[in-house]
């Protein structure tokens, strides 16, 4: 169990303790290893500091955890890993089986989708300027703790939630790029509206336990298996134009190649 029976958080404090089991479980984390600073998990479990913050102070009520002062950091004393919850659902699609999305591609995934019969419909969940992870720093090749304009969509079919997705774009390229209608293609609004040169599209790709807000966004449970795909383009100077996080239900879609020889 993820709590004790004298508890009573809310909801969102109840599934970030489960998310850091789960990435316990994941990162092979033990009794006496360091568990990740508060930022850095609020960043990869897509909550809040407070929300962290809360989740944390609970787990040392519980034994779970402690803070040293200084660079001591927060160690784990008990064996939370075994208390990860990891469960696999079956999500099944009214139009179609299996999803082909093209790797590497610069064409985007409603056009993919077309190709295949299909159309999906995007909701826009938020558009801002903000402060971004270390990793889409470094990518852009810009000091950690820099600003970007950051998109969070999903993508549904019939209804289904098909893929979530956060695209970051440097506001000092496209200044006005978020006036834009974030529902459509990124890659063709770069393109056409902005003229931007994308010329190669880098990916990696890899899959995850589903865990944060992703999943309540995909409607799957703690656990669930994801497809996660890293891309940034490059225009023919390699400068980062565009770098997006797209993660989507694992058994839904399938990642397709090809090579000229």
């Amino acid at each position: 169990m993820c709590m004790t029976a004298n508890t009573t958080p809310g909801p969102a404090v109840r599934r970030a303790i489960c998310d850091i089991h789960l990435l316990a479980e994941q990162k092979e984390l033990s009794i006496g290893d360091k568990l990740p600073s508060e930022r850095a998990l609020a960043e990869t479990l897509f909550a809040s500091r407070a929300t962290i913050r809360a989740a944390l102070n609970l787990m040392r009520t519980q034994g779970e955890i402690k803070t040293f002062p200084g660079r001591g950091g927060t160690v784990i004393i008990k064996d939370i890993a075994s208390h990860a919850q990891v469960s696999r659902i079956d999500i099944v699609t009214k139009s179609a089986g299996l999803i082909d999305r093209s790797s590497g591609s610069a064409s985007g995934l409603p056009i993919m989708l077309a190709s295949q019969g299909l159309k999906c419909e995007t909701t826009v969940l938020q558009a801002d300027v903000r402060e971004c992870p270390e990793n889409i720093c470094l990518g852009f090749g810009l000091s950690i703790g820099s600003q970007l304009m950051r998109i969070e969509r999903t993508r549904t079919i019939d209804g289904e939630p098909i893929s979530y997705e956060q695209t970051y774009i440097n506001q000092r390229d496209y200044p006005s790029f978020l006036e834009l209608d974030l529902t459509r293609s990124i890659y063709q609004l770069l393109r056409t509206v902005c003229s931007a040169d994308i010329h190669t599209v880098e990916e990696s790709i890899e899959v995850v336990p589903g865990m944060g807000r992703c999943i309540r966004h995909l409607k799957l449970q703690t656990g669930a298996p994801l497809l996660r795909v890293f891309s940034r383009a490059l225009d023919s100077t390699g400068h980062p134009v565009v770098l997006s996080q797209d993660t989507y239900p694992a058994n839904k879609v399938r990642l397709t190649t090809s090579k000229t020889l």
